[in-house]
């Protein structure tokens, strides 16, 4: 097969320590005039953001957003990453380093959330598995430290080549990775041009290294471009701070290594002391966690990982054979699956907390920092103008701050902290304040605080707009888009829009918001939004003029929704959740004048479903309610309709329907008190007790003090005085046990009765 001379492809296992060190020696060795590296190579133009002395890890944020869906990965490095390596060094040497991968956002890339993952075929895990049985060898880090880590540097050249060759034999297609693949070796192409008779190295996932070697010698030497933009399309990458439990493949990157404090140890120090410090780690690890780890028991582990290695042919204690020991003489234990560290993919739920432990210690804390100076997202900037505007500071103790939102000159500070709250800044708690905002204008308190990771929370949030109302919109229009027409989120969404003073800044929103009112035909979640919108909506201005009518027009569609679905419902479970949609339409219709809303229409389907025989009764108690609610109706004639639900399956649904919306106008009627009380009085035991519980859920639409009023009047009816009715009905609204209970014990009284009456007893 035709090989490029001046060509050199190192295929790596991302942030492995022996990688890195074979890349740093191949360069010098080379000295070369490119090294080419995997990684997205939009990044070229700010390269040099990577030269700046920042603490790692850092990562490579990239991003993607068109105008229905966003995407963003990462690219991570630590010290001893072979990328960060081949940057490091082509700087030392002279060398240019160029990033020569598609970039994340590519359409290549397909819906994959890993993107610079190296992907393993069914042949790849069996021919791995093989090798690992031959080598006696227990899980696919195990394998590798065996193979890489602990080679000589005469040794893992040949070894990886050797490796990568057995995972994907010479010559075989990835048809998932070609496009990625015939990018990067027409950049190694081009560059092998450019160089003249220099030599030019390229650094990638060893998956890759043969098929780039083999289609770079076909490339024409063009240098490769990416398309450009499409219209309302926006990308962009900056430097963000990563931490050790990201990067880590237990608990965040999947493409890398697990373990990064302890490989952190493996390439400042060797194997050998990086398992005598890991023990320290460890040990302080488990006797944090409530485990005494002894002296004897140190010297145990130590002697029984040493005997461990020795017996795998190790030069020196590896992980797996450190891990391996503490097991079995420090974890007492059965355990319920195989230890983590011999699977693949993240620690499962179950694992034994001592092995979490453990492993935890083995990640470490580490978080990375960024220069000042470092060049960020316009979103940055525009936090921190608009946090001067309202004197804000973070600061590293936690402060509370207060708004009051029936105080127009706070309001501002309130949309700032909410449009934070939104797009997830680390240092922003909504500590006190409704979930949805309720019946009366809300006060919230925020406790804000300095967070370590809020620079790389804010770079990130910069995905959705260079703007704080820009991206905390953009943000909320995603969150609908990942679940169209569903109107708990669409409820949610409207919530934070208003507190973020976005809703009359974004069109868009609304018109989610209205459409997936008209989509649905769930009663139930329309009624639940339509609630929720008129509630708002009587708040008045206090949200905004332009937000008002925003909150209008999604009133509108709520009223127009429920006239649509009304006369089309037919089962009493449907009936029962129509409630909180009638309910909505009865404020409307009473409380909001100056909406465009089909009154009449709305109280002739009413009246229609109250002629109908067949109705759900919980939907015609409500349309009663409504007309009674709304002056259309007089509460003399109500005892009569009352008297068409008279059975036990159906009084108590259409009580329920009926207080859910005139419970203020029927509550003390006698004449409606006295309807109920004789239709309950001819009812037998089991007919009185199949109808309690959906009798209790109507009188739960009273509030406490009026359920007293009510037990009052119902006393009275029977006969009681009005000063023992008041001892009376306080008695019953203090009593411990549950009704439910109650209607249980009454249950088994009648059935005891029975069978004594049966037995002739």
């Amino acid at each position: 097969m035709t090989r490029l001379p001046r060509l050199t492809v190192v295929g790596v296992r991302h942030h492995s320590p022996a990688c890195a060190r074979l890349v740093g020696h191949t360069i010098r060795a080379q000295k070369p005039a490119f090294v080419l590296i995997e990684g997205p190579a939009d990044f070229n133009p700010f390269i040099t953001d990577l030269r700046l002395p920042h603490q790692l890890p850092v990562a490579i944020f990239s991003f993607h957003t068109t105008p229905v869906a966003s995407h963003a990965s990462y690219s991570p490095f630590c010290a001893w990453s072979p990328e960060w390596q081949a940057l490091q060094t082509a700087w030392a040497e002279g060398a240019e380093p160029l990033f020569c991968d598609l970039p994340s956002w590519h359409p290549d890339f397909g819906d994959r959330s890993n993107r610079y993952a190296d992907p393993h075929s069914a042949h790849a895990a069996a021919a791995e598995t093989a090798l690992g049985k031959a080598l006696g060898e227990d899980g696919h880090d195990a394998l590798w430290d065996a193979l890489a880590e602990q080679a000589t540097a005469s040794e893992i050249g040949p070894r990886l080549d050797h490796y990568f060759n057995l995972l994907r034999p010479e010559g075989a297609d990835d048809e998932r990775e070609a496009c990625r693949e015939q990018f990067m070796a027409r950049y190694a192409a081009w560059a092998l041009r450019e160089a003249g008779e220099r030599n030019v190295v390229l650094v990638c996932g060893g998956w890759h290294a043969e098929a780039i070697r083999r289609m770079a010698a076909c490339a024409d030497g063009t240098r490769p471009q990416l398309a450009p933009l499409g219209e309302g399309e926006t990308a962009g990458s900056y430097v963000v701070p990563f931490d050790y439990p990201r990067l880590d493949r237990f608990t965040g990157y999947a493409s890398g290594m697990p373990s990064p404090a302890y490989y952190e140890k493996v390439s400042d120090h060797g194997l050998s002391v990086a398992a005598d410090l890991t023990v320290n780690e460890i040990s302080a690890a488990l006797r944090q966690a409530g485990q005494v780890v002894s002296t004897a028991d140190r010297i145990a582990w130590q002697a029984h990982g040493q005997a461990l290695a020795l017996t795998r042919g190790h030069h020196a204690v590896l992980r797996s054979d450190l891990l391996d020991a503490a097991l079995a003489t420090l974890i007492k234990d059965g355990l319920n699956a195989p230890a983590p560290w011999t699977q693949s993919g993240c620690v499962t739920a179950g694992t034994h907390p001592g092995l979490i432990a453990m492993l935890k210690a083995m990640t470490g804390t580490r978080s990375g920092s960024l220069t000042t100076g470092t060049r960020q997202p316009p979103l940055v900037a525009d936090i921190e103008r608009r946090l001067a505007a309202e004197a804000i500071e973070f600061r590293r103790a936690a402060q509370t701050i207060t708004v009051d939102w029936n105080e127009p000159q706070t309001r501002s500070r309130a949309h700032l902290l909410n449009a934070l709250r939104i797009l997830g800044h680390p240092g922003v708690e909504r500590a006190e304040g409704p979930l949805l905002a309720a019946t009366q204008a809300p006060v919230e308190t925020f406790r804000i605080v300095t967070h370590r990771d809020a620079q790389g929370a804010v770079i990130e949030a910069s995905r959705w707009g260079g703007t704080l109302p820009m991206a905390a919109a953009s943000r909320l229009a995603d969150h609908c888009n990942q679940k169209p027409g569903d109107l708990a989120v669409l409820a949610a969404t409207l919530s934070d829009a208003l507190f973020a003073g976005l809703l009359g800044l974004n069109e868009e929103l609304t018109r989610q918001i209205e459409g997936g009112v008209t989509r649905s035909h769930d009663i139930g979640a329309i009624g639940q939004a339509g609630l929720h919108s008129v509630r708002l909506y009587r708040f008045g201005t206090v949200f905004g003029d332009d937000a008002h009518r925003s909150l209008g027009q999604i009133c509108e569609a709520v009223f127009d929704r429920v006239l649509w679905l009304i006369e089309t419902i037919e089962n009493n479970q449907e009936g029962l959740k129509a409630i909180n949609a009638v309910l909505a339409c009865r404020d409307l219709l009473r409380d909001c004048p100056l909406l465009n809303l089909q009154r009449d229409a709305m109280l002739a389907a009413l009246e229609r479903i109250l002629g109908n025989p067949d109705a759900a009764p919980a939907l015609a108690g409500a349309a009663l309610g409504c007309h009674l609610a709304c002056g259309s109706a007089e509460v003399s004639g109500t005892a009569a309709r009352i008297r068409r639900f008279a059975t036990a399956d159906q009084l108590g649904d259409f009580l329920a329907g009926l207080f859910a919306l005139a419970r203020e106008e029927i509550a003390t009627d006698t004449a409606v008190i006295s309807a109920v009380k004789t239709l309950v009085a001819d009812w037998s035991d089991d007919e009185f007790l199949r109808a309690l519980p959906a009798m209790r859920q109507a009188f739960a639409w009273f509030p406490p003090r009026e359920r007293e009023r009510l037990a009052q009047a119902i006393l009275r009816a029977h006969g009681v005085s009005e000063a023992a009715a008041e001892i009376e009905a306080l008695a019953w609204m203090q009593q411990r046990s549950r009704v439910t209970d109650q209607a249980a014990a009454m249950a088994l009284e009648a059935r005891v009765a029975a069978r004594l009456a049966a037995a002739g007893l």
